[in-house]
């Protein structure tokens, strides 16, 4: 289905912040070409301010020193069926100490900052609407797979 208005729509971005955005793309296109083709190689391999090289450098010391700590409080907090799934949240939780990092917030106790990042990751897994008990049903029993209808009809009422 097309909806035609013939409304004029008017955009969100008033005049003077669109070119006070045009202005600034502007800047960093200037300032891109003066520092020539060196910087996008170093931008290639990851590094994009040297303020991120000093944060890769704090973060991969609190790797070493927090991880397994990190990886304890996430083995604690998930359902002893998921075991499986403590390498994969753990390394969420580093993903986000990094975004957290990058934001420009200042830690104060990191261990205390990680173990909650850590407790949280798990609990909005399991909160997440992707995370559904699956259950093996051998639709070749008839008795087994009535029982299982007859049991997510009743769940649903």
């Amino acid at each position: 289905m097309t909806m035609v208005s013939e409304e004029r729509v008017y955009p969100l971005v008033s005049p003077g912040l669109r070119a006070t955005l045009a202005e600034e793309i502007e800047r960093q296109e200037r300032e891109d070409t003066a520092r020539g083709p060196e910087a996008e190689q170093t931008a290639a391999v990851g590094v994009s301010r040297p303020a991120d090289a000093v944060l890769r450098v704090q973060l991969d010391g609190w790797f070493r020193e927090y991880a397994p700590m990190v990886r304890r409080v996430v083995a604690r907090a998930v359902r002893r069926e998921d075991a499986g799934l403590v390498d994969d949240l753990a390394q969420d939780v580093w993903v986000e100490a990094w975004q957290y990092l990058l934001r420009g917030n200042d830690v104060v106790r990191p261990a205390g900052l990680l173990a909650v990042m850590a407790r949280s990751r798990v609990s909005a897994h399991y909160r997440s609407a992707r995370v559904r008990r699956e259950t093996l049903t051998d639709f070749q029993v008839t008795e087994l797979a009535v029982d299982r209808l007859v049991s997510w009809i009743g769940a649903a009422a």
